[in-house]
């Protein structure tokens, strides 16, 4: 019997001890489900603090390019505020390949195992966390990632030049549409 594939990407978050937070991705990662990344760490940060990452993807089935560009700027973020590279652990080497293809390996710290600790507590970004995005919204997102991309590693400039200009494009097109509606 065909295993059945895990449903669109859920994000589970644990704090532990030392404003430590593992974000553990499940399922499929990708434009449709970024924007809850950037929640999860929005509700981690609202609540603790700056705080460092560890990013589980033992469960994690897949990442587009827009998922993987919201996770080089949650990783350019953290390197910013000089908390140190965000962890990873448990990536299959399918994904470790993707996202060293990109350059996140770069600014990544990669592990086999999460650090020991004891989770505060679990919270699942759920419909109640849902993040509804206009459609200039979601545009505007998927565009930002694949910046983040772009200021990684700028050989993602030539990659992702098509889809840079198709963002564009549509951003403009989704921004004058809510315009004249309103």
């Amino acid at each position: 019997m065909a295993e059945q594939p895990l449903a669109l990407g859920t994000i589970e978050f644990a704090q532990l001890e030392g404003k430590i937070t593992v974000l553990r991705l499940i399922g499929r990662c990708s434009f449709q489900n970024s924007a809850y990344l950037e929640k999860a760490v929005e509700v981690c940060e609202r609540e603790i603090g700056p705080c460092r990452y560890v990013v589980d993807l033992g469960r994690c089935e897949s990442m587009d390019s827009t998922f993987l560009g919201a996770l080089a700027g949650l990783a350019l973020s953290q390197r910013r505020q000089q908390l140190g590279d965000t962890i990873v652990v448990n990536a299959s080497p399918q994904l470790r390949r993707i996202m060293s293809l990109v350059g996140l390996t770069h600014i990544l710290d990669l592990r086999d195992r999460p650090p020991e600790g004891e989770p505060a507590r679990d919270v699942e970004v759920s419909e109640k966390n849902q993040v509804e995005l206009s459609r200039a919204e979601q545009v505007a997102h998927m565009l930002l990632a694949h910046r983040h991309l772009v200021e990684l590693d700028s050989g993602n400039e030539v990659r992702f030049e098509n889809v840079l200009k198709y963002l564009e494009e549509s951003l403009e097109r989704a921004r004058a549409n809510e315009n004249h509606r309103h």
